[in-house]
């Protein structure tokens, strides 16, 4: 399927929506690579409907490109956006770059302004919060496959770790990022509060196969992102 087929494809789906479910979809949106005008021969589509109730995801296999349209309620959406956590940086990178294809144009903008005013303390908070859910397990992990002798798990610990602090970035700065995997990870290489090394460590490591190399880059990283921790009071020093 190609570029054209896709977003014609992507148009029509939002259409039998919007007869569908009439006045409850507030938009329809396209996102992803299709939104972008990047898509491959191998891409999937992605489809965003914000709704006043809930509605069902469906997931599709049209010529053979799988369809997603992910549905979430317009209160949710504003309430994720309000009050970070572990889901705010991919919602407020996710409605920044939204393409309207039918319903509400102006509400992505809306959606976007409620995620860019909320206030810095709230970022602190909710990475105090989810802290023990981020980095330091899977971090943990690529340890422990050193010491178990399970380096064919090692990359995969290694990319956890990375995106989990990502993640983390993406709250202590009050920032989202709009890539997935490490062209994410490269967004948040421009973050103002970000481990010394950071841009230097991440690259090495998710481009490294030598479990040694891991090791000593995994472990410096890890010092560099707790001391940054450290100096923004998100945990004692």
């Amino acid at each position: 399927m190609n570029h054209k087929k896709r977003y014609e494809t992507a148009l029509r789906l939002s259409k039998e929506l919007e007869e569908e479910h009439r006045d409850n979809l507030i938009c329809c949106c396209l996102y992803g690579s299709t939104a972008r005008g990047e898509d491959t021969h191998w891409s999937d589509l992605e489809l965003f409907a914000v709704t006043k109730k809930e509605i069902k995801p469906r997931h599709l296999l049209i010529d053979m490109v799988p369809v997603g349209i992910n549905t979430i309620t317009e209160a949710r959406l504003i309430h994720i956006l309000e009050n970070p956590g572990l889901e705010w940086p991919f919602y407020a990178g996710l409605v920044a770059n939204l393409t309207v294809l039918s319903g509400n144009y102006s509400a992505p903008a809306r959606y976007y302004e409620a995620a860019m005013s909320v206030p810095k303390e709230k970022f602190k908070i909710a990475l105090q919060r989810s802290l023990p859910e981020l980095v330091f397990e899977s971090w943990g992990r690529i340890f422990s496959c050193i010491a178990r002798r399970k380096y064919e798990d090692i990359y995969c610990a290694v990319i956890e770790t990375l995106l989990e602090m990502r993640t983390a970035l993406c709250l202590l700065n009050g920032k989202h990022v709009s890539r997935d995997y490490f062209e994410g990870i490269k967004e948040s290489f421009g973050f103002e509060k970000k481990p010394k090394d950071y841009p230097k460590l991440a690259t090495r490591l998710w481009n490294s196969h030598d479990p040694a190399a891991i090791a000593k880059d995994a472990r410096e990283l890890m010092e560099n992102y707790i001391s940054l921790l450290k100096a923004e009071g998100i945990v004692p020093n």
